[in-house]
């Protein structure tokens, strides 16, 4: 066997986040099919890693979870973008963004930190930076909307016609921020007047499309 196709065996067998290789600080692509549950891993394959890294983030969440990835089991599901960053070099993943390439662009949709300022860091910087490029975007509420909305300014979608054109479904459109149970007007970003009620897991959620969707 000659060296090309030790690598490819490798490739195969990549389990872990840490044999990737990766840069303390670097962002890293994790292919799809690489995330899957390993028994002989012991709770230790990329599937595990990235999961540990969702349940922490969606924990405090009105749902408790993500809502597609309640167990390791269920990554990637139909998710077939994801990168990771271990910022700390212990070959652990600290943040992580995954999202499904559709036709108008990657649409971010899980993603979160490890619960260190560090990893929370990572997590903000890699989100702006990816709303920020042409054709990412992601459905945002509470806390991380409030702040790539006021920290980080990133762009929106700022009419019905074209959510619904991105997202592929109808929503109903609110305009301006509202509040979520007794439908005020908040007074909140006054510059984003792109919120929306949509229906998830059978729950109604207050969003907007943060990014730039190629439409």
């Amino acid at each position: 066997m000659d060296i090309h196709d030790k690598r490819w065996r490798k490739f195969l067998t990549e389990k872990r986040y840490a044999d990737y290789d990766v840069v303390p600080g670097s962002w890293t692509e994790i292919p799809a099919s690489d995330i899957r549950i390993d028994p002989a891993a012991g709770g230790k394959d990329i599937a595990h890693e990235l999961h540990a890294i969702l349940a922490k983030s969606y924990e405090y969440t009105d749902l408790g979870h993500h809502v597609d990835f309640k167990t390791p089991g269920d990554l990637p599901a139909d998710s077939d973008y994801w990168t990771a960053t271990d910022v700390d070099g212990d070959q652990e993943p600290d943040a992580t963004w995954g999202g499904k390439k559709k036709p108008h662009g990657t649409k971010l949709t899980a993603g979160g930190a490890d619960g260190s300022m560090e990893g929370k860091a990572a997590y903000l910087d890699k989100t702006y930076e990816l709303l920020s490029s042409q054709g990412n975007y992601s459905e945002m509420s509470d806390a991380l909307a409030h702040i790539m909305i006021k920290y980080r300014n990133v762009p929106f979608v700022d009419n019905q016609q074209d959510v619904e054109k991105v997202l592929g479904k109808k929503v109903e459109w609110v305009g301006e921020h509202r509040d979520p149970e007794t439908n005020d007007p908040t007074g909140k970003y006054p510059n984003h007047n792109g919120w929306y009620i949509r229906k998830i897991g059978g729950r109604s959620f207050l969003k907007i499309l943060l990014g730039t969707p190629n439409i």
